[in-house]
């Protein structure tokens, strides 16, 4: 098994301020709330999903399917970042995907994420667990719908907490689709698919 592509050890390519993330600073401004109405259909989404989630081994949300396929960042083909603190598993995924024909990135850490999600040119989706050694996916995730150019990435949570109030509470904060673990490949394939718009 080949080793997880490791961050890179500098930063890319000088992003401008407006640019830049940064999920080791505290955020200048609180993330804006979800309206009643999207929290109220985030939780009835849920509930309904939830049993598909434990029946099949992953659940997406139809609604958060892509009507058109999502164009590579790099033109080329699609490069997904996995946010994982378990080296194991980040390679399991990591391989699963190179062989399916993606471009593959991988961050166990604040400062990994910031590495990564300053790369040029972008990711153009995210898995992302929500336990991490210094974070919680939940506030990156909002950190990510704060910023105008990456308001729009898709990300999908890849996590072991898989009842309906966490994929409630994945769904408000803005996830586009929502994983638990032990999950089929096939179904985070799938997933990863229906996000962007593949299949």
């Amino acid at each position: 098994m080949a080793a997880c592509p490791s961050p890179p050890m500098s930063p890319p390519a000088n992003p401008t301020d407006e640019d830049e993330l940064d999920f080791t600073r505290e955020p200048a401004a609180p993330a804006p709330a979800r309206t009643p109405a999207q929290a109220a259909e985030a939780r009835a989404e849920a509930k309904t999903g939830t049993p598909q989630l434990e029946k099949s081994g992953f659940y997406v949300s139809i609604a958060r399917r892509s009507p058109l396929m999502v164009p590579p960042r790099n033109g080329e083909k699609d490069s997904l970042l996995v946010v994982e603190d378990d080296p194991d598993l980040a390679q399991l995924v990591i391989d699963i995907f190179m062989t399916a024909g993606f471009e593959m990135h991988w961050a166990s850490n604040k400062t990994e994420i910031n590495q990564q999600m300053n790369r040029r040119p972008g990711v153009d989706l995210v898995l992302m667990d929500i336990v991490l050694p210094d974070a919680n996916g939940l506030e990156v995730l909002q950190r990510i719908r704060m910023h105008p150019k990456l308001a729009k990435l898709p990300v999908i949570m890849m996590t072991g907490r898989s009842s309906a109030e966490d994929v409630a509470a994945g769904l408000v904060a803005g996830a586009d689709g929502y994983v638990s673990k032990p999950f089929q490949m096939s179904g985070l394939v799938k997933a990863v698919q229906q996000v962007l718009g593949l299949k």
